[in-house]
Parts: structure tokens; C-alpha cells; sequence
């Protein structure tokens, strides 16, 4: 059958760039990844890579667009965040006060857990799909993967996660400090069942027709990334108040950012939404989206290297830079570009489920 086959050797570039450019965005740019401990970037290959490749496949099969990537996305952050890093349930990781940071509670790191279900749904999902499909826009909307693809995807996913788990409880925690907590595995039962029900609910949903592109013209790229820089920035302060201390906040509940940061969020789905259905929305403003929030990622980043050693501050502001010359290619050769084919498809980061 056909479908059982392994993609070509031409098709295999999308998919490895895929697989490549979601843990560089995700934690290479933002400075979690350093230059020190480059050689994680392969076991995040195959969590961060390979989820974004079974997200993409799933969604690119059921017609979908970036409302199923999100959701979806979501179900895999809530993964990382409870089940595969664990990093929302370990005190450990947040000095230096531990149990008693702001957000901290019944075991929880709620405010940070709140961040990083948007930062890595987007991130690691949402941007690196549209990049890929960016670079190759004749296979933007087909699937890439056959029956036996998708298998050894899921395998690869697993036990990356699996080792992920491992390095990260074993090794990765050892530098927050010495600690004997153990994550409750009712919490891990929980967020299992919270991502059956949330990618059930996604697969089952039947999405209501793509709204008609308004006669309003769609904003520059300029305006456009400058939206999602902004955008992107504020949100890391959110995520730096889970390293805050309670008492350094006395009597402020954290509720307050937390419904501050769903706001957030509902009013750039609403704003991007709103704009994308403008005549002229295409490629480069899609570009611009993505380049501005990566922006936003390397300057918020910042604050995890200023403990780093210089080699890794300095490989920062290289990766950084790199990454930028990188945008500013792409950006120029989608200039050079028809309007008709920068519109290709509409389906990624366009107002569509």
C-alpha cells in the first residue's frame, strides 16, 4: 500500500527540518539550551521535533488549520510541563525559594505552568510548522507521513521521552540543588487524563467554514512582527514571576496574572485572527509573526545566560545573530515573490480551525 510506505528522499527534507528547527526555536534561542550542553538539542529533536511532526501530520489529515495545531499543541505542553519534564510539579526548579515561590501551591507551579502552556504550544508547535511550511510551500497542505512514518514517529517520540524523563530527574535537576521530592503520581495520572480529553475533544470537534476574507488591506510585516515582539516579551513576565518569592509579593494572589495572561492571550487570538483575514495576508506577514515572537524569545532569554559562563553568553548572542541574518534571507526571498503564491495556503496561522 502506498500509504505504508516511508516518505522519499525528497520529502525527508521537510520533515527532518521540521524535526531540527522546533527545539531551536523552543529552547536553542531562548538560552534553555546553551552552548555548554549543545548535545541535548538530539534527544530534543525527537520530543520537541517529533511531536511537532505527529501535530502537523495529524492536523494537515483532518483538513485543519492553526486552531487544531494550538489545541493540540496545548495536549503536548501539558506533556512536557506534568508527565515527560515534570518541571510545573518540582520545587526544584524554582529557586530560590522553592515551595514558597509566587504561584506555588498544592503542589504546582501554577503561574509558570500557565506560561508554558502557551510558550511551548507555540513555540515548539505552531512556529515551527509555519516555518517549514514557509520553505516548502508546494507541500504545505499535504500530509508528509504514511502509515509506517507515523509509527516510527510515535516510537521515536516515546522513547525520547522516555530518555528525556531520565537525563532530565537524574542529571538536569542536580544543579538546582540537592532535593528528595518526589512528584506525586496521582498528578502524573491527571495530566493524562486532562491530554486524552483535550486531543479526543480536538480530533472529534467539527470546525465551523473558514470566514471570508474581509475588503480591509492586511498591516505591513513591519507593524505586524512589532505586534508579535510585543506580544511575545510581555509574556516573559509571566514567566519570571515563578521565580519570585510569595513574600516578596505580600497579599497579591496569583489569580491576578494568571487571568492577566489568559486576557493576554484571548486578545492576540482575536488581534491575529482580525488581521489575517485582511486582502494581502500572506507569507510575509506570516514570516514577521514568527519573527517577532523568536525575537521576543531571544531578548527574554537573556535572563538565563546572565548566570552562564562567557562561552555560553557568547554563543547565545551567535545563535542569535545567525538567526536573524536567517530571518532577514528568508524574509528577502518571500519579498521577491508573487502576492499570489506569498497566498498559497491559508490554512496556517489564518482565522480557520
Amino acid at each position: 500500500m502506498k500509504s505504508a510506505r516511508l516518505p522519499s528522499r525528497s520529502q525527508l527534507v521537510p520533515i527532518a527540518f521540521l524535526v531540527f528547527i522546533s527545539p531551536v526555536l523552543t529552547e536553542l534561542l531562548m538560552g534553555s539550551l546553551q552552548l555548554s550542553n549543545l548535545w541535548l538539542l538530539v534527544p530534543e529533536m525527537g520530543v520537541y521535533g517529533f511531536a511537532a511532526l505527529i501535530i502537523r501530520e495529524l492536523t494537515r489529515r483532518l483538513g485543519r488549520g492553526w486552531g487544531t495545531l494550538l489545541l493540540l499543541g496545548i495536549a503536548f505542553a501539558i506533556a512536557e510541563e506534568c508527565v515527560i519534564l515534570q518541571t510545573s510539579l518540582t520545587p526544584q526548579f524554582f529557586p530560590p525559594a522553592n515551595k514558597t515561590n509566587f504561584g506555588w501551591d498544592y503542589g504546582v507551579e501554577w503561574i509558570y505552568l500557565s506560561a508554558m502552556l502557551w510558550y511551548e504550544s507555540v513555540y515548539a508547535i505552531v512556529l515551527p510548522v509555519t516555518l517549514t511550511e514557509l520553505l516548502f510551500p508546494q507541500r504545505r497542505d499535504v500530509p508528509w507521513l504514511g502509515q509506517r512514518g507515523l509509527k516510527v514517529s510515535a516510537t521515536i517520540l516515546l522513547l525520547s521521552s522516555a530518555g528525556a524523563w531520565y537525563l532530565f530527574r537524574h542529571f538536569g535537576l542536580q544543579k538546582y540543588g540537592p532535593s528528595s521530592y518526589q512528584v506525586p503520581w496521582a498528578y502524573v495520572g491527571l495530566a493524562l487524563i486532562a491530554i486524552a480529553v483535550l486531543v479526543s475533544v480536538t480530533l472529534l470537534w467539527r470546525p465551523s467554514r473558514s470566514v471570508p476574507r474581509a475588503k480591509r488591506r492586511a498591516w505591513s510585516p513591519w507593524l505586524v512582527g512589532l505586534l508579535a515582539f510585543g506580544h511575545g516579551l510581555a509574556w516573559f513576565v509571566l514567566i519570571g514571576l515563578a521565580y519570585i518569592p510569595a513574600s516578596a509579593l505580600p497579599g497579591v494572589s496569583p489569580l491576578i496574572p494568571i487571568v492577566i495572561g489568559l486576557a493576554w492571550v484571548g486578545l492576540a487570538l482575536l488581534v491575529v485572527g482580525h488581521l489575517s483575514r485582511s486582502q494581502g495576508w500572506g507569507d510575509r506577514q506570516r514570516l514577521a509573526l514568527i519573527f517577532g515572537a523568536s525575537l521576543a524569545s531571544m531578548l527574554g532569554g537573556v535572563l538565563a545566560v546572565l548566570s552562564a559562563s562567557p562561552l555560553d553568553q557568547a554563543g547565545k548572542l551567535v545563535f542569535d545573530l545567525v538567526a536573524i541574518l536567517l530571518f532577514a534571507g528568508l524574509a528577502r526571498r518571500l519579498g521577491r515573490q508573487a502576492p499570489e503564491a506569498s497566498r498559497y495556503s491559508g490554512r496556517t496561522l489564518d482565522p480557520e480551525a
